[in-house]
């Protein structure tokens, strides 16, 4: 058994799917399934569950895959520790954005990895925030980032922004005044009267908002639970209800009236944004710089004005 079987596997169990492992490690699907009947028959147990539309670990597959990932690991820091820190920087980074950051950060990101770490492979993924903690305990992902402090517990976490919530209806809901939004703010006791699509448990903003409905002894009027914020916007803007997302999130529909939305107040609707990684595990170098350029490129967002938020205190 060696690395590469090893990187492979991994592959294949993040991926669900043998072809778009295939895909990711750019090799072909035929000997990546040899690969991996190979690596079966020298451990004398099934790893995968082939199904119709995909594969899933087995029992020995799971053991296996976090035995995996503490080898790579480990196998990547002894190449830093052995190289030196002059060493060109060289790794795999997995980072997973929410689907609100990700609008914001992931093209200036990925832009700057690229023209600063040449040698680093990243991987970039959008995930739910409510299985993000859950991804980066198990080492499913190096970086990833969460909106609720109580989401952070038993990772690094370093809280980047505070970012504002706005209540969002179709075209004609709310008055437009700057930037898309009605001049006066709507009391959040209003607010949760309004018929609302929002997401499901456990998505964090679904637990963000039961969290003020419950300090403002409140209930929330949901008519429709959706967790892709693509198609929440689609079913506020066809008059389905309202919903509250972040303001970068509906920006671009406030400003050219597809939407339009209001501020809350009593109280004011905010919340944080997070960036995480594992609390045990040691960051590899790749890692390392990877987030410095996440730092420094919401710093640079923020000052800006194109990510509407406040930096967060160091």
């Amino acid at each position: 058994m060696d690395f590469r079987i090893l990187r492979y596997f991994v592959a294949i169990a993040e991926e669900g799917s043998i072809s778009r492992a295939a895909e990711r490690l750019r090799i072909a699907q035929p000997a990546l399934s040899a690969q991996i009947r190979n690596l079966e028959s020298e451990l004398g147990s099934p790893l995968l569950h082939r199904m119709p539309r995909g594969v899933a670990v087995t029992e020995s597959g799971a053991k296996l895959l976090g035995h995996a990932r503490q080898i790579l690991r480990s196998a990547a820091l002894a190449r830093e520790d052995l190289l030196g820190d002059a060493a060109v920087i060289i790794g795999d980074v997995t980072v997973s954005f929410p689907h609100s950051v990700a609008m914001v950060l992931t093209r200036p990101v990925v832009e700057e990895v690229l023209r600063a770490l040449p040698r680093v492979s990243l991987s970039v993924r959008e995930s739910n925030t409510g299985y993000m903690s859950e991804l980066l305990r198990s080492g499913r992902i190096d970086l990833g980032f969460v909106f609720r402090e109580a989401d952070t517990v038993g990772l690094k976490a370093r809280r980047l922004v505070e970012e504002d919530l706005v209540v969002i209806g179709p075209p004609d809901a709310f008055e437009r005044g700057h930037g898309g939004l009605a001049p006066k703010s709507l009391r959040f006791p209003r607010l949760a009267q309004l018929p609302l699509v929002i997401p499901g448990r456990p998505h964090s903003l679904r637990e963000l908002l039961n969290d003020y409905a419950r300090r403002a002894r409140a209930e929330l009027h949901v008519v429709v639970e959706v967790d892709a914020i693509p198609q929440i916007k689609e079913l506020v803007a066809a008059g389905a209800g309202h919903a509250v997302l972040s303001y970068n999130a509906v920006r671009e529909e406030l400003t050219t009236g597809r939407l339009s939305g209001a501020r809350v107040s009593s109280p004011s609707l905010q919340r944080s944004v997070f960036l995480c990684g594992h609390a045990e595990l040691p960051q590899t170098r790749a890692v390392r710089a990877v987030e410095k350029i996440i730092l420094e490129v919401t710093a640079r967002l923020v000052e800006g004005g194109l990510w509407k938020a406040r930096l967060a205190s160091p």
